[in-house]
């Protein structure tokens, strides 16, 4: 990690928030069949089997009979565990639900965590060096609504790397990507504020990327501003793409 990454975890706009700790869903078990107690011949009154030394054979009763198919049903309906019964739902980490194929996210020095969607084929960016990005943000914590794309608004993103012009995931993560390389940036809600933008509206905008339409900023101002949301809520995601290199 160079010093403009190293830099830029230092140079948060807010307090430190100790992440949350990963609350994972219990996984559910499969149906069982019962079977009542007065089913069984001679059966104990707690419901346990009849004993063996009474009761070489003991047969179920007519309705024990007609219930056996539907509770072999049940057990044969009931769904294997899979991703979703995991899902971290007091965290904001990605990697708690993947699915097949999906590329797991790399935590930065940071905090942040990042996953190159697109290795890169030219030149990295020096500190002192002008960076021109395309990007797309979403609110991914709290409804994954759109804050911005600059294809749609044809207004590529400028910055002087390591000159604080940028919010620090956006510095850490562009200081060593590579001229068309496309890297995803997840920004955990608990470290918002020393990430990405700060939680005083006079302050947020002294940092890019600044949405240039009143609905992004509306949809970003909303997720930071909302004190009911919970820290997971306030998660943000970025596509980034290292277009060019100004000197």
């Amino acid at each position: 990690m160079n010093a403009v990454s190293s830099a830029s975890c230092i140079a948060g706009t807010g307090a430190i928030r100790a992440p949350r700790r990963s609350v994972n869903t219990a996984v559910r078990r499969p149906a069982q069949s019962i079977v009542s107690a007065r089913a069984m011949k001679r059966g104990d009154d707690d419901g346990s089997a009849p004993s063996s030394r009474h009761d070489p054979v003991a047969l179920p009763s007519r309705r024990a009979v007609a219930l056996a198919p539907l509770a072999a049903a049940l057990i044969t309906a009931t769904p294997k565990p899979s991703l979703a019964d995991t899902e971290c739902t007091e965290c904001s980490n990605s990697n708690s639900s993947l699915a097949p194929g999906d590329k797991p996210f790399v935590l930065s020095p940071c905090g942040a965590r990042f996953a190159d969607l697109r290795e890169g084929t030219g030149a990295t960016p020096q500190p002192g060096q002008t960076v021109v990005v395309e990007w797309v943000g979403y609110t991914s914590g709290y409804q994954a609504k759109k804050i911005e794309s600059t294809r749609e608004t044809d207004t590529p993103y400028t910055f002087k790397l390591g000159a604080g012009q940028a919010i620090p995931a956006f510095e850490e993560a562009v200081a060593d990507m590579k001229v068309g390389g496309i890297r995803r940036i997840e920004i955990p809600g608990e470290l918002e504020e020393k990430l990405a933008y700060s939680r005083d509206p006079s302050q947020r905008y002294n940092v890019g990327p600044i949405p240039s339409t009143l609905g992004g900023r509306r949809t970003l101002d909303f997720v930071l501003d909302n004190r009911t949301l919970k820290d997971f809520n306030r998660t943000l995601l970025f596509d980034v793409r290292l277009s060019a290199i100004r000197k």
